[in-house]
């Protein structure tokens, strides 16, 4: 059995979305996308509710985007790379590659 390690850009209370419901407060900086490109560059499968997923489908295109840095460019490989689960009962599709969609989240179906 693999291992789960859970991370999250969110605020000091908890909230990864502001009263709106946008994510844009949380965009890092250079330092902290180097540090995220780092962790994330060895996990093979991420999984996602619908909310984070359709936040997170950004970077199937980010390294078509003119100007995007080196780093951005580098963590859309990282992204297009990994297989993705995306846990959801409202979702009728998903829209990225390697993504499957899975109605109830079962364990030990998650690295498959």
């Amino acid at each position: 059995m693999g291992k789960l390690i859970y991370s999250a850009i969110a605020s000091l209370d908890g909230y990864v979305a502001d009263k709106d419901g946008n994510f844009d407060w949380a965009a890092p900086d250079d330092e902290v996308h180097a540090f995220a490109n780092d962790l994330e560059r060895t996990i093979g499968t991420h999984l996602f509710g619908r909310r984070m997923y359709e936040v997170m489908t950004f970077w199937e295109t980010a390294h078509t985007l003119a100007d995007q840095s080196r780093l951005i460019k580098e963590y859309a490989e990282i992204w297009q790379a990994a297989d993705k689960v995306v846990y959801s009962r409202s979702l009728d599709a998903v829209t990225t590659a390697r993504t499957r969609l899975e109605r109830e989240f079962e364990p030990d179906r998650c690295g498959r």
